[in-house]
Formats: structure tokens, C-alpha cells, sequence
């Protein structure tokens, strides 16, 4: 998806965990697509992450940007805003439960109810992201 970018790091210490970097852009600074998301509950959220840590992690040395992370991806569902965890899509998703909201089990359709058009689709990525145990990182300005 534009604007974010998944990569593997090439550590077999952590076994070659996989990462998705928020691409900076000249309007958004370091928060690129997702600037949208700064002042808002999701803001803490997501790590951000110097730059020469990520370089390292980047080329073989991923164990500084380890102990900068914070907690794992799939518990950062547990702390998204509740009136942003129900799905927007239920009457429309065919994997969608009455109880269609982030978790382990989020089906791909899952849509916030707070966010619409591109940002929906962002935060819709962002989330199977987490679910899927990869934390998506901003790297510092």
C-alpha cells in the first residue's frame, strides 16, 4: 500500500521479524500517510523510531530497534480507541461476526466506523498489520 511498506529484517537473531515502515512525505513529515492519525488516541500507538536504529535493523542488527518497539503488535489492538473498534462494513462483509471488531480473528474487511475513504483503508491496513504480529514504525524526523 502507498505510503506503507512492509519489510523483512535481515536478522536471524530475531528471526528475520517483519516490519512496516511509515513512509515520510513532504505534507505528512515523518507520519506520511497516516498524519492524519497525530493527536489522536491512535498517535501513541505506533513506535517511532530513530533513524540510525532503524538503519541498523535494516542491515543485519535489529536488536536496538527490539528494545524500542514496545509492546507486540497484536496487543496494541487491545488498546485502539472502543468507538473506533466497531466494524463499519458488518452488514457487508461475508466473514463479518456480530462481534466484528480488531482481534486475533479480524476478518480483511474489517473498516473503522471514525474514518472513511483513504484513511479508513490505512487504518484498515495498519490494523491487520498488528494482526498479523508486524508493527508498523515512524521513523524519526
Amino acid at each position: 500500500m502507498k505510503g506503507i511498506v512492509p519489510v523483512k529484517l535481515p536478522d536471524p537473531r530475531w528471526g528475520e521479524p517483519t516490519i512496516a515502515r511509515v513512509i515520510p512525505t513532504e505534507t505528512g513529515g515523518a507520519w506520511g500517510a497516516l498524519n492524519f492519525l497525530v493527536g489522536t488516541d491512535w498517535e501513541p500507538l505506533f513506535p517511532v523510531v530513530p533513524k540510525l536504529v532503524l538503519d541498523q535493523a535494516l542491515r543485519g542488527h535489529a536488536t536496538p530497534l527490539m528494545r524500542v518497539l514496545g509492546p507486540p503488535p497484536k496487543a496494541l489492538v487491545k488498546r485502539l480507541p472502543v468507538t473506533d473498534t466497531p466494524c463499519a462494513q458488518r452488514r457487508s462483509c461475508l466473514n463479518a461476526t456480530p462481534n466484528c471488531v480488531p482481534g486475533p480473528k479480524l476478518p480483511d474487511c474489517w473498516e473503522p466506523t471514525t474514518f472513511t475513504g483513504e484513511e479508513a483503508t490505512l487504518v484498515n491496513l495498519v490494523v491487520r498489520y498488528w494482526r498479523d504480529g508486524v508493527v508498523v514504525v515512524v521513523e524519526e524526523p
